[in-house]
């Protein structure tokens, strides 16, 4: 029963997809649209990847999943990133972790 609210390892995701997305994503206003764009649907590729591999990993339940979700936009905000991006990408996130 216990198992089912120890969401460490949901967590940990959740800041390891920001990392992508830091890594990915530079957080230059200066960086046009279109640039920009390019390189989030390039983080999101890699997330991508490894959201299907933590998913085989790790049975998400709702608590999971906010929490998961919860670290990686905090993860965002700390670094400096806007609101809209950080709740763009974590939509997306939840979507293609419900898809089957």
């Amino acid at each position: 029963m216990f198992n089912w609210l120890s969401a460490k390892n949901a967590e940990a995701f959740g800041s390891e997809l920001a990392k992508l997305v830091t890594e990915f994503v530079p957080n230059d206003p200066k960086l046009g649209d279109t640039k920009r764009q390019s390189k989030v649907n390039y983080a999101k590729e890699k997330m991508l990847k490894r959201i299907k591999q933590f998913k085989q990993e790790e049975i998400l339940n709702f608590y999971k999943t906010a929490k998961l979700l919860n670290a990686f936009k905090w993860d965002l905000k700390d670094a400096g990133y806007d609101q809209k991006l950080a709740d763009t990408l974590a939509s997306w996130i939840l979507i293609n972790l419900r898809a089957q």
